[in-house]
């Protein structure tokens, strides 16, 4: 799944085999996400409200869309990085979606005008796809209340290619 690019399963295969392989961990994290579920949805429902507003002052049509990391993908970077729970700042994600490459960028510079973006952390998978034909923009900027945020910018295409993977594309291409 991951190699071809598909994202909805890789990420669903990841966290049902980590439930399984891992269920102590699992279950532990499961609670620590319980517990700060409220804040963090609120803060997401802001985010997304905000920056919808600033894409619709901008003129540029798109789809803004809130989204907590997967569970095996928050694990994977407490372990790779020695950090807990607490300190991932980037358990949630701001996506949006565009018509065209030009609009990514442009719903990038705005975002970058308005937040502080976090030195280093950004990615341009547009100009440099991923082996598996992954686009999209990724930074990290910080809210107006200083809690870091992650934001995900590509087309409709490119999601339709990242979610179901390139053998998806031609699907998409043919407006089914």
């Amino acid at each position: 799944a991951s190699r071809l690019g598909i994202s909805k399963i890789k990420t669903e295969l990841d966290d049902l085999a980590f439930k399984y392989t891992d269920p102590d961990t699992y279950y532990s994290l499961i609670e620590g996400l319980d517990a700060r579920k409220a804040t963090t949805d609120d803060f997401v429902n802001e985010m997304v409200g905000l920056v919808r507003k600033y894409m619709d002052e901008a003129g540029i049509k798109c789809e803004v869309e809130g989204r907590v990391k997967h569970i095996f993908s928050i694990y994977k970077k407490m372990v790779n990085q020695s950090k807990s729970l607490d300190q991932i700042y980037d358990l949630f994600a701001v996506r949006i979606k565009v018509d065209t490459v030009k609009d990514c960028y442009a719903a990038l510079g705005i975002l970058h005008e308005v937040y502080k973006p976090i030195p280093g952390r950004f990615k341009d998978y547009i100009a440099m796809p991923k082996a598996n034909m992954y686009q999209s923009l990724h930074t990290t900027l910080i809210s107006h209340t200083g809690q870091p945020f992650e934001v995900q910018i590509r087309t409709f295409d490119m999601h339709v290619t990242a979610e179901y993977g390139i053998a998806a594309h031609w699907k998409y291409k043919e407006g089914k």
